[in-house]
């Protein structure tokens, strides 16, 4: 069900304030490299243990026979995409101001708006994933799950997280949006459904399915695994 109550827009003398900037928090960063960790090291422990204890660097069929290489040339390139999506969340900078905001980090291109080009701000306190494991990723109760700000045609510029950016994060872009008299649209409870909904724009694909990804990275460590064993041994 929906709880939402639009704010009433007012400009607000406070040009004053500095451009603030935010980053991931320490936990944020923690995390991302153990995660990294798990998904380099922990889950691809079969093709490591087979590489490494059957010495295959000195075996001639490497880089000259395309099956017997697979495993390894599949392992550089989880390597790599681990690499990039770990670096983009831990390189992220957030900077907000009277004029607008910029998002930068590696690997990603530089988003950039002004307040003038913003439609509305979203700002949902609890969104109901519906799943245990969803729910303990939840915000605290004096953040947003989500605030989202998107252009005149409802497409998203900007999606604030405050597992990501911190709670000052959202109060500021919210702060700067009211200032700037964008309309904001506060929302008590909601589901990701009744969301796309109202905002067909504003979640991801992988906010919308989350278990589709998991699925999906689940087969790929799966099939790397078989097809090591298949290949290699042990």
């Amino acid at each position: 069900m929906v709880i939402s109550t639009p704010e009433t827009t007012s400009s607000i003398e406070d040009g004053a304030l500095p451009t603030r900037t935010f980053g991931p928090p320490a936990a944020v960063v923690i995390g991302s490299l153990v995660v990294a960790a798990v998904f380099l090291v922990v889950l691809e422990f079969l093709v490591i243990i087979s590489f490494v204890g059957q010495k295959l660097w000195r075996d001639p069929a490497l880089m000259h026979d395309a099956l017997f290489t697979l495993p390894l040339i599949i392992w550089v390139l989880i390597a790599m995409a681990v690499t990039v999506a770990c670096l983009r969340v831990i390189t992220s900078w957030l900077q907000i101001d009277d004029q607008g905001f910029v998002l930068r980090s590696l690997f990603r291109r530089t988003r950039t708006a002004r307040w003038e080009d913003v439609g509305q701000v979203i700002a949902a306190r609890d969104i109901d994933r519906g799943s245990a494991a969803a729910e303990a990723l939840d915000a605290p109760e004096t953040a947003y799950d989500g605030v989202y700000v998107m252009d005149a045609d409802g497409r998203r510029i900007l999606a604030v997280s405050s597992r990501f950016f911190g709670p000052r994060a959202q109060e500021m872009t919210l702060h700067r949006a009211r200032e700037a008299g964008v309309r904001i649209e506060h929302i008590d409870a909601i589901t990701p459904l009744e969301l796309s909904r109202q905002a067909p724009q504003a979640l991801s694909f992988v906010d919308r399915h989350p278990n589709l990804l998991l699925a999906a990275l689940l087969l790929i460590y799966i099939g790397h695994n078989l097809l090591t064993f298949i290949v290699w041994g042990l």
